[in-house]
């Protein structure tokens, strides 16, 4: 993906929701602090930090009044809105077809025991870089408020991927996650993304029950 590519998804994703755009960019912060903690090379977390940035892209064809829906979703909104990993395949495919970019976007809701969407793929079908996305994004999402809920504790973060090592979540992503934090200091940028994502608690309303999103 060149720099103009980039930067018209950028600008795209600015104009729909600054939140998918600030929750894209900590999700590659945390996405790459786990990469490199697996031992990736610079030029594959390169594309890790790209596929974390673009990764909900296809959220920029959902209803406005969906994604800023202060209660739960109901059945048909639900549906509409799990289209969005095959929205941003569509829209990264087209711009670089030969990059793993477009697969991520497509796979980063999918789950080892085949309960994601959306296509239920399992273990060996989910592409390694979408496996370490899905904690990345599990773990910023949980501790960023949303329209219609408050955020979670770290730690309540952190109990899911634990819990769900194995079953939902790849072992070894979920291991490098935890050494990451544990690490503290010498990976700033982790602890920095949790942080961002939960100051905007103070900054965003919400109302109303929680919704699967």
């Amino acid at each position: 993906m060149d720099v103009l590519d980039s930067l018209f998804l950028i600008i795209r994703l600015l104009n729909k929701d600054k939140r998918i755009f600030m929750h894209g960019k900590r999700v590659a912060d945390i996405a790459c602090a786990i990469a490199k903690k697996m031992q990736y090379c610079a030029e594959g977390i390169r594309q890790v930090r790209l596929a974390a940035f673009f990764h909900d892209i296809g959220k920029i064809e959902a209803p406005e009044q969906i994604l800023n829906k202060p209660s739960a979703l109901n059945k048909k909104e639900i549906a509409i809105l799990r289209r969005h990993p095959e929205s941003g395949y569509r829209l990264l495919e087209f711009l670089k077809p030969d990059s793993i970019i477009a697969e991520v976007a497509l796979q980063h809701h999918e789950r080892l025991d085949g309960s994601g969407y959306p296509f239920s793929l399992r273990v060996k079908d989910i592409n390694p870089v979408a496996r370490i996305i899905a904690v990345a994004d599990v773990v910023d999402t949980m501790t960023s408020p949303q329209v219609y809920r408050p955020a979670s504790t770290v730690d309540q973060a952190l109990q899911e991927i634990k819990q769900n090592s194995g079953l939902l979540y790849d072992v070894k992503v979920v291991d490098a996650a935890l050494a990451v934090i544990a690490g503290g200091g010498k990976l700033k940028k982790f602890n920095e993304a949790l942080k961002e994502g939960v100051r905007e608690n103070e900054n965003i309303g919400y109302s109303g029950q929680s919704a699967q999103k």
